[in-house]
């Protein structure tokens, strides 16, 4: 009795039973899958103890055993299909020798997971489906049958001849998942009231599933499944939609297991936030808000080196990656995140327990936040162009300085021949750039220690390539012989092959801002889903190319036409400026990293200009200004 009872259940039995049959939308492999979840779900009740409970049911069961095989070499060739027939045969004699239920249902699984692995079939949907109307939608269409809380007490639920299932029945949902449940609602069940309901979107299909999926987890057991999210488990597990709405309780506990962890709790919790997984900004995020409950254990147990690299990842592999997103839509809000991070490594250094606890309420708050503004937001064409073009301009004004500067010098002395060096140097690092785009998207994933530990050794190394190039500018102007120096210094640079300075100074210049822009690239992109914002991030590239094309210009065209003397010492004036910003840079980068201790003081911060509020980046940009001054009022003494 009970069987037939709940037989149609493949997930909206009589979802929508008031409506027209709709034309099947099965194809070969979805009917095989959609067979497979039926053969888990319903044989076990039909045999207890390897005697039959219901003769109509394991009839049935019997006939769709046998029918497996012959929908599985219906299927296109393929070197695995062997294997997957002969699974099917060992589910065909398992239920015609009665073995005991829990046996099919693995069988089953196996098979089923096997299938959509051989043929790659798609379980689940491109993004995230929209479940802000999907209360409405179900209350209109399911729950005269279903009931609005879900457990199949429906006002028409009393007419049917099979009830409506109760979506609360962890016994039926185990073997589940939410692909299980899109799978019915767009095939239906034949002969049975449940139909196929291809007149909603597909999107409207995938949002019932997922909400009629949570039905069967606990609010308990949510909040639990999140703090163990929030700890980093299963996070390898869980990459992705597919990986979700393919999972289904009994995967889920078998993984929790091998780590002594409850994975139905972390299913449960994910089935209620399907969009921590979309590919976007909050993945970032996710990853913070981990990574500070590790840090967080990590300065419980006593390990205060372990608890400050936590602390560092959840900046540099989080929620740096998502600042370009955050400081378009709510810059204040950026700040503020900004802040009580850095607050969070000082506390995380000295194992400060009781001030980390409180940073981190305060922190995942914020992190929370944030994902709802950058959710709220969606990313517009505006937005994107936006973005894009504030990152690139912000990235690469300071190389285009260096460059234009140093061509401009090489240009008012008659050396044009030598540009080609400055040249090779800024295309090598574009084309180094392009290269490390590639490699962050498909071979290594760069981490933001590694990140900031890169930019802040060419940073300082710039500074002081710069800061050489500034006096040997400088010391030209004031010679009173100063094209004969000149001319004497280049022919002597090309003689001794030493023009690779000049090119590695624009290589260095260009490849740091390229390491980074190509980063918060690769993090703006992933979350663009229309191609109208994807031409509006185009545009932004190409509008802050244009400018900065033009910037250049500019500075060599002024350059050029201003008398030596001025040219040379305007020049080197600025290439100590930008020595000193990106000594600034460089030091902010290590202290980012955890290379360099950070030691805040009441002090703006210029990101442009490289000030940064700390002692220690502050100190060596006064050392650097210093520097220059000191050797520009060298030169004018000795000249």
């Amino acid at each position: 009795m009970l069987t037939q009872f709940l037989r149609p259940f493949s997930l909206l039995i009589a979802v929508m039973f008031c409506m027209a049959p709709a034309v099947s939308l099965a194809n070969p492999s979805q009917r095989l899958v959609q067979m497979l979840d039926y053969i888990g779900v319903d044989y076990p009740p039909t045999i207890v103890n390897g005697e039959i409970v219901n003769e109509v049911e394991y009839a049935e069961m019997q006939e769709f055993s046998g029918e497996l095989r012959n929908l599985i070499m219906a299927m296109p060739e393929n070197a695995d299909k062997n294997n997957l027939v002969e699974e099917a045969e060992r589910v065909r004699r398992g239920i015609a020798n009665r073995i005991i239920g829990t046996e099919i249902t693995l069988l089953t699984q196996q098979l089923k997971t096997d299938l959509i692995s051989t043929y790659k079939i798609s379980v689940g949907p491109k993004k995230t489906p929209d479940l802000s109307n999907v209360q409405a939608l179900y209350e209109s269409e399911c729950s005269s049958c279903h009931g609005v809380m879900g457990y199949g007490d429906g006002p028409l639920a009393s007419i049917q001849e099979i009830p409506p299932s109760d979506f609360h029945d962890m016994e039926r949902q185990y073997t589940r998942s939410i692909f299980d449940l899109y799978n019915t609602i767009s095939l239906g069940v034949d002969g049975t009231p449940m139909k196929a309901f291809n007149q909603l979107s597909d999107e409207q299909r995938w949002a019932l599933a997922v909400m009629v999926s949570r039905f069967s987890g606990k609010q308990e057991q949510r909040e639990a499944g999140k703090l163990l999210w929030q700890q980093g488990h299963l996070r390898d597990y869980f990459k992705s939609l597919p990986n979700l709405t393919g999972m289904s309780y009994v995967k889920a506990e078998e993984l929790g297991n091998d780590i002594n962890i409850d994975g139905k709790a972390v299913l449960a919790y994910l089935r209620n936030e399907p969009s921590i997984l979309d590919v976007s900004d909050h993945a970032a995020l996710d990853t913070s808000i981990a990574m500070l409950a590790v840090s967080l254990e990590h300065a419980r147990a006593g390990d205060h080196k372990a608890a400050y690299k936590a602390a560092l990842s959840a900046y540099l592999d989080g929620f740096e990656l998502a600042e370009p997103s955050l400081v378009i839509i709510d810059k204040t809000l950026k700040l503020k995140v900004e802040k009580e991070m850095i607050a969070f490594r000082e506390f995380s250094k000295v194992g400060d327990v009781a001030q980390l606890e409180r940073v981190q309420i305060t922190l995942v708050d914020l992190l929370n936040e944030s994902k709802n503004v950058i959710s709220s937001t969606q990313m517009s064409p505006a937005a994107a162009f936006t973005g894009s073009f504030i990152i690139l301009l912000r990235e690469g004004v300071e190389a285009i300085l260096v460059l234009a500067a140093i061509m401009a010098a090489l240009i008012k002395t008659g050396r044009r021949e030598a540009v080609k060096y400055i040249h090779a140097g800024w295309v090598s690092a574009v084309v180094l750039g392009v290269i490390t785009w590639w490699v962050a998207e498909n071979l290594i994933s760069i981490s933001g220690a590694s990140r900031e530990v890169t930019e802040g050794a060419a940073a300082l190394f710039a500074a002081a390539i710069l800061v050489y190039v500034g006096f040997w500018l400088h010391s030209a102007s004031n010679s009173k012989q100063w094209k004969k120096f000149i001319e004497h210094k280049i022919d002597n640079a090309m003689e001794n092959s030493t023009l690779w300075v000049l090119a590695t100074v624009s290589f260095i210049a260009v490849y740091r801002e390229m390491f980074e822009t190509v980063l918060f690239y690769q993090a703006m992109w992933v979350q663009i889903d229309s191609s109208s914002s994807q031409h509006g991030f185009l545009l932004g590239v190409l509008a802050a190319l244009a400018l900065l094309l033009i910037l250049a210009f500019v500075v060599m065209r002024v350059g050029t036409r201003l008398p030596i003397k001025q040219f040379f010492q305007i020049n080197a004036v600025l290439l100590f400026i930008l020595a000193v910003i990106f000594a600034g840079q460089g030091i902010a980068a290590f202290q980012e990293a955890g290379m360099i201790a950070s030691s805040m003081i009441n002090f703006p911060k210029v990101e442009m200009l490289g000030i940064y509020p700390t002692l220690q980046s502050l100190g060596l940009q006064l050392f650097v200004l210093f520097l220059g001054a000191g050797l520009l009022s060298y030169q004018r003494k000795n000249n």
